[in-house]
């Protein structure tokens, strides 16, 4: 095989696929990184002055325009009630993801004027909107979906509590939908933030639903036309392995990510809402009571749905008195850009249902967290400690994606019989003591790294193994590994 090939294989351990033994070595999912001690965005122009930062956003980066897109909730209190609010949807862009702009749009009234940058008008329960751009629809007016809950006194009467409603739109900006917003496509309804997408694996819309009646668990249905769903299906759901306080599962939301559906589970912290409904959260309460963070999961086939690493949260609240201590919660779908995930996601210092614990103000705002790309899990030794990974199909070239800065990493190469390929020993093995994405892995066998005749030895090695194959042995010390390449 040639070795200026660059079309990699990459092997991945968010699940055990690839590894045949862990010896002094953990799994544990790597937190994502805030891009900013402030919000990116806040409600900042003289129409949003009345408005309530909603946590329900929707941001995309659009291939065809070369833009970042964001449709992000905004509110507007209707009494001292906590629940008594109205939700619209706002749009802005930006040409790098980081500087936003709110354009002056002039569909909807509020506050007596139309100088605003409302796509969806504030009205009561028009909240939890789901926006995306449609890459199979055929029909220029259904490019942009979204999925919306609406409620009105009428619907109330008849039964029906917060149904999901269709809109459709050319542009992303000017939505075609019914008179009065009312054409529920679910008429069972839901809460909190619904998501939804297209899905080429299954080829079909899905969309993410709580339980009913409003349990908090995490339910799918699917769809051939956005508007017939089938019944909702449980996901993901508490188990035993989830302490008491770890029992409310807020919502989730998920992105395509190589061979996975990567999701972000909104994980709320409580053990009794009920009684903190009727009384206050007390000094001698832990930090966590009524917090929300966000945990991993994943699947193979976007049906079924595993938890990961040891259930550590991927997206954390800031300290005490910062902007986000209360909660973080996702966007409607995160995704890859510039090689890395961007989550964008709503963060606030008030708690669920509740003021800030200090007292100090309310903060509200939406801000940015990057993974770097490959590491949402990684393989953590913290001493000494070794992964064997099964036997892997080709293997002329051998790249990894590590963090030894505190430590090492040392590869050795072994036939499905464990023993070690001449030449390929961890002995031979050139030390990796650095934190790179993407680092070749060298012998002493090669004329230098990455040179040409270590990829010839190789493949003859390969050839003398047969079909078996060659399983990879990576020893560390106080080293974290997250994903091999091949070519």
């Amino acid at each position: 095989m040639n070795s200026e090939v660059t079309e990699k294989s990459a092997y991945l351990f968010i699940d055990d696929t690839h590894i045949q033994d862990l010896e002094r070595v953990v799994k544990s999912v790597t937190p994502a990184s805030k891009v900013s001690p402030k919000p990116l965005i806040k409600m900042d122009q003289p129409w949003e002055k009345e408005w309530v930062q909603g946590s329900y956003i929707n941001v995309i980066y659009d291939v065809e325009e070369s833009l970042f897109k964001m449709w992000y909730g905004a509110g507007r209190k209707y009494s001292d009630d906590w629940s008594d609010e109205g939700d619209g949807l706002a749009y802005a862009f930006s040409e790098d993801g980081i500087h936003w702009e709110k354009p002056v749009l002039g569909l909807f009234e509020d506050g007596g004027s139309k100088e605003n940058n409302l796509v969806h008008p504030i009205i009561r329960w028009g909240a939890g909107a789901s926006v995306m751009k449609d890459p199979v629809e055929t029909d220029p007016a259904k490019r942009y979906k979204m999925l919306f809950m609406f409620q009105s006194g009428d619907m109330i009467f008849a039964g029906i509590t917060q149904p999901v409603c269709v809109a459709y739109s050319a542009d992303g900006v000017h939505f075609n939908v019914p008179r009065g917003w009312r054409n529920p496509v679910i008429p069972e309804g839901t809460d909190t933030q619904i998501v939804a997408y297209w899905d080429p694996r299954i080829h079909r819309y899905v969309v993410y639903l709580r339980g009913r009646p409003n349990v908090r668990i995490i339910c799918m249905a699917e769809s051939d036309d956005f508007e017939n769903w089938t019944p909702r299906q449980s996901i993901v759901a508490p188990d035993g392995d989830d302490p008491p306080q770890d029992h409310e599962f807020y919502g989730m939301s998920s992105l395509a990510y190589r061979d996975f559906r990567i999701g972000f589970l909104s994980i709320f912290h409580t053990l009794n809402e009920g009684w903190l409904a009727r009384n206050q959260i007390e000094e001698w309460m832990p930090e966590w009571m009524n917090q929300m963070d966000v945990q991993l999961t994943y699947s193979r086939d976007g049906r079924n749905w595993h938890r990961a690493g040891n259930r550590e949260p991927i997206l954390v609240c800031g300290p005490p008195g910062s902007h986000d201590c209360g909660n973080v919660y996702p966007p409607n779908a995160p995704f890859v850009y510039d090689d890395e995930i961007w989550i964008y996601h709503g963060c606030s210092n008030c708690l669920h249902g509740e003021e800030p614990r200090d007292g100090s103000p309310h903060q509200r705002g939406i801000n940015l967290a990057k993974i770097q790309r490959d590491r949402l899990v990684g393989l953590h030794a913290p001493g000494q400690g070794m992964v064997t990974t099964k036997s892997l199909p080709e293997l002329d070239q051998l790249w990894i994606n590590a963090d030894a800065s505190g430590g090492s990493v040392q590869v050795e190469l072994v036939d499905p019989f464990d023993r070690v390929l001449d030449g390929y020993s961890r002995e031979d093995c050139l030390l990796f003591s650095g934190n790179e994405t993407e680092w070749q892995v060298t012998w002493k066998t090669a004329t230098g790294p990455g040179g040409g005749s270590q990829a010839g030895l190789l493949e003859e090695k390969m050839v003398s193994v047969g079909r078996g194959g060659v399983k990879v042995k990576v020893y560390m010390d106080n080293a974290r590994l997250y994903a091999l390449y091949t070519a």
